[in-house]
């Protein structure tokens, strides 16, 4: 199986090789900025079109693609995971249309558990950092609603904004006032409870252009005490004197609630599958998110040279009312940061060159509170813990483009990054019982001391090499290949989590130690090819990744095998590991004109390999990793009328995944595979006035498991999974003024 990797960078490197002497000039521009737009004027700043900027990115040196949101059919778009499902070398959960499950992009995150924050991920709105330096990802935070598209970088390829995350990262792009003038209202309905509502509004007048968007969602959840209730407000407003100035202010606020059910172990799925859990019920566990941000872009252009600055601020708090285990929580972070940005297109050696260079400096301050559980979780006991965090992610970077020859492109940048994190134990109370719940088959938990229990003061620095080249084969079709470094610091929650562990186990054996959790890093290569014509369009990539150290999750106890009778998990770090996979995609149009003029057939499929494995580890030797299926695939067949009619299938198959880290435990700690099918017919005004659809999801009733937390071992019982949605329908329309 290790042979298929260098078997088919072969014979990619012969397909493009035999297609070499076709080779024409191309008339697109490297293009390495996301700002320049070209108009019937001239050139002007600006948001680019989801075409320029899918003529740019093929261009590119790595693995990238965007997506569109405003464009693609009508149907559920309550997540970024239903946007995703069509992407290539991204996983994503499929559990409730709300924010709940999560998103991985080659293999990034797969503790899923604990104090993961998708790690891996890099989230960007208008190319300004969403915030929360401390972790990765926050669905809760975001918003597709007002989205034109998504870029979405694997890998390397996040160096464009400065970023080198092992997964990559995904930039959000929003409607503007001039993008989509006009109102709009949308109305959505569906299965457990399922009601959305957008309505927006955006025009310009002369130097001046808005828009504005309110959204709603409520969902009663497939599984009972797994509703979510959404309300969001985004906005943003522009100002732009003439073709080199512009500024453009971002305004968003939302508050995000989710109930939470208990995991449901795998051997009772089918009996229990849908139950909540009588102590979730009883405390009416949830989580809940609110969320306030600001930012400002402004860019300037001085000939061929682009400026680009700007800040943002992001406040939000988190209740959270886990467990018994953990308390009752209340978190605050305060998120600030400010960029500069500079493109430039010249000449080196006579030949057309293009530099980006860049800083961004984020600063975050937290509060972080955590009381006992009293009256069996309906109100808040002793408070039990209180820090407070402060966190600095200092990122530069730099990126130069050559077109040494007219249809080859070379690439090459780093990134150097500088990582602060400091916390400080305030909590001044006394010794306690934490936790006292006879319902508990552990009994009163371990108690509390006061002050000094997770003081640290850390400092991690890192320097990303990155290399790349791009070579336009035949005309629209488009070799690419890159060697990349990436690097990632433990969150705050990693380093805290293992000390508060640690004492802990102090209590009873007052020499235990465990072991701190260290950064991360990996080298990636990547070759591949993508393009075609507007009927057949495809993008194939290969890549290879060496970690060091990845960051993992564990038990934090001896009792590492059931998911169930773990109380708290913690941060650890695997010696080496190997991810590496096949990502490929496919957007055809196979036949025209089949019954009638202007109708098609259309056929989309997604295709990722997984293979994710230890390596020569001292614990678990070879083994796969658990929680991403080795096999992925998502195909769509349908027929479309050029009147805007259409009707669609889909299949989403995920193979099995083992929920160990060694393999150990047998088919009993297997999740088997699943194959769901869906459908959708709809109808899209040609002019895009109105759209209407109804969508099925899972129209088999599958039972299956969307996502769960991996442990190191078997050792008895039933590994805890979470349970994926059933049968589903829903229907929505929309309709623009």
């Amino acid at each position: 199986m290790r042979n298929w990797y260098l078997q088919s960078v072969a014979a990619l490197a012969l397909v493009a090789g035999s297609d070499s002497a076709l080779a024409q000039s191309s008339t697109g521009s490297m293009l390495l900025d996301t700002i320049e737009v070209l108009s019937d004027q001239g050139r002007e700043v600006g948001v680019p079109t989801f075409e320029q900027q899918k003529e740019r990115f093929i261009r590119r040196p790595g693995a990238e693609t965007v997506v569109s949101v405003q464009n693609r059919d009508p149907g559920t778009t309550s997540n970024l995971r239903q946007v995703f499902e069509n992407t290539p070398g991204v996983y994503t959960t499929d559990r409730t249309p709300g924010s709940s499950g999560f998103i991985s992009i080659r293999g990034s995150d797969l503790a899923a558990s604990g104090p993961r924050g998708g790690r891996g991920v890099r989230a960007y709105i208008d190319g300004i950092p969403l915030g929360r330096t401390d972790a990765g990802l926050t669905n809760s935070f975001l918003n597709i609603n007002p989205a034109q598209y998504v870029e979405i970088f694997r890998g390397g390829s996040s160096l464009r904004y400065g970023s080198l995350s092992t997964g990559g990262a995904f930039n959000i792009v929003s409607k503007t006032g001039r993008s989509n003038p006009g109102s709009m209202i949308s109305f959505g309905i569906g299965s457990y409870g399922y009601l959305s509502t957008v309505l927006e509004t955006g025009g310009s007048k002369g130097e001046w252009d808005w828009f504005i968007q309110g959204s709603g969602y409520r969902n009663d959840g497939y599984q009972a005490h797994t509703g979510e209730r959404t309300g969001r407000f985004d906005a943003n407003f522009g100002y732009r004197p003439n073709e080199d100035f512009e500024t453009r202010f971002y305004i968003s606020a939302g508050s995000n609630n989710n109930d939470l059910a208990q995991t449901v172990r795998l051997d009772q799925l089918r009996e229990q599958g849908r139950q909540a859990g009588t102590l979730n019920l009883k405390a009416d566990t949830d989580q809940n998110f609110h969320y306030t941000r600001i930012a400002n872009k402004t860019t300037m252009r001085f000939g061929d040279t682009t400026v680009e600055a700007g800040g943002y601020y992001l406040y939000s708090l988190l209740d959270h009312i886990p467990s018994p285990f953990a308390g009752m929580m209340d978190y605050a972070w305060k998120d600030y940061g400010v960029f500069g940005r500079v493109e430039h297109q010249t000449s080196l050696m006579s030949l057309p060159t293009e530099f980006v260079a860049g800083t961004r400096v984020n600063y975050t301050d937290g509060n972080f509170k955590q009381w006992t559980w009293a009256n069996g979780g309906q109100d808040r006991g002793r408070l039990s813990r209180a820090w407070d965090f402060k966190g600095w992610v200092w990122e530069n970077y730099g990126e130069a483009a050559i077109e040494v020859a007219p249809r080859l492109r070379t690439f090459v940048g780093g990134q150097a990054v500088y990582i602060k994190r400091d916390q400080t134990d305030v909590y001044s109370g006394g010794t306690f019982a934490a936790v006292n719940n006879p319902n508990l088959p552990n009994g009163p938990q371990p108690g509390r001391l006061a002050g000094k229990y997770a003081e640290f003061d850390l400092e991690y620095r890192s320097f990303n090499p990155k290399i790349g080249v791009n070579y336009e084969v035949v005309t629209s079709h488009f070799l690419f290949a890159n060697v990349t470094r990436s690097f990632e610091a433990p969150t705050n929650s990693d380093v805290t989590d293992v000390l508060n562990a640690e004492k802990t186990l102090q209590a009873a054996n007052p020499s235990a130690r465990l072991p701190r959790v260290r950064s991360q890093s990996a080298w990636t290569g990547e070759i591949g090819v993508r393009g075609g014509p507007s009927v057949f369009q495809y993008d194939l990539t290969l890549y290879h990744m060496r970690l060091k150290d990845e960051i993992l999750t564990r038990c934090a106890t001896a009792a590492e095998g059931a998911g169930s009778s773990c109380a708290t998990t913690i941060a650890f770090n695997a010696d080496r590991t190997i991810h590496q996979g096949i990502e490929f995609g496919l957007k055809t149009i196979p036949f025209q004109h089949v019954f009638k003029a202007g109708d098609s057939i259309f056929v989309n499929g997604v295709y990722n390999l997984n293979d994710f494995r230890f390596d020569n580890d001292p614990r678990f030797g070879n083994s796969r990793m658990p929680v991403v299926p080795m096999h992925q695939v998502f195909v769509e067949a349908g027929y479309r009328l050029d009147t805007g009619f259409f009707v669609s299938g889909n299949v989403r198959y995920l193979s099995k995944r083992t929920t160990t880290f060694d393999g150990s435990g047998g088919d009993a700690f297997v999740v088997p595979e699943v194959a769901l099918l869906g459908a959708k017919i709809g109808f899209k005004a040609p002019d895009g006035d109105w759209s209407a659809f109804i969508e099925g999801r899972n129209l088999t009733n599958e039972l299956y498991v969307s996502d769960f937390s991996a442990i190191p071992i078997a050792t008895g019982g039933s590994p805890s999974v979470r349970l994926g949605d059933g049968r589903a329908v829903y229907a929505g329309v929309s309709k623009r003024f």
